[in-house]
């Protein structure tokens, strides 16, 4: 795993919480020749660029996440082809989010019970076992951070209320109506 500084990659761990506005990158390499700590390759990617200018949602961060997936011929395993392209994608995440959790918002992501991330969109396939992992929690919703199910449901049950309300009133006026008789 790796943080960018602007101006190069920098190794951090999948536990590391980045800040908002950071950028950064997976390499995967599972060359014999020692390859497999190499930062991604090409252009160092431009939060700007990629994310745009829009701040992030009160308790959240927004940050790029970069992966490369390496070169089959010298990177990957014997009979082993990586992904055609590699992933690069703004994606939001509370505060508190480690850079595996934002990785799991870009791809689709396997650890091992140490937490190290053992293969991302299923590449490397011959890494088995481990467990999926969640995406960072996203901020969603209107400027609250409330999830819009959350005030769906509660929307659907106050006029479920509203309606069980008018029906009980009518049934008890036409009770006392009928009485009144």
């Amino acid at each position: 795993m790796w943080q960018s500084d602007g101006t190069a990659w920098l190794a951090a761990t999948a536990e590391y919480s980045p800040p908002d506005g950071s950028v950064i990158g997976w390499r995967f390499s599972v060359a014999p020749d020692g390859a497999a700590g190499e930062s991604p390759g090409g252009d160092l990617p431009s939060f700007q660029t990629v994310c745009g200018k829009d701040a992030a949602a009160s308790g959240h961060k927004r940050v790029v996440v970069a992966v490369d997936f390496g070169d089959g011929d010298a990177d990957a395993y014997p009979g082993e082809q990586p992904p055609g392209q590699g992933v690069l994608k703004c994606v939001a995440g509370t505060e508190n989010a480690t850079a595996a959790q934002l990785l799991a918002s870009a791809a689709k992501v396997r650890v091992n019970a140490q937490g190290a991330v053992l293969a991302v969109s299923g590449y490397p396939s011959r890494e088995k076992g481990g467990t999926e992992l969640t995406a960072a929690a996203t901020a969603t919703g209107a400027g609250s951070g409330m999830p819009i199910t959350l005030i769906a449901v509660g929307a659907g049950a106050a006029a479920l209320l509203a309606s069980g309300a008018v029906v009980a009133t009518r049934r008890r006026s036409r009770a006392r109506a009928g009485v009144g008789r």
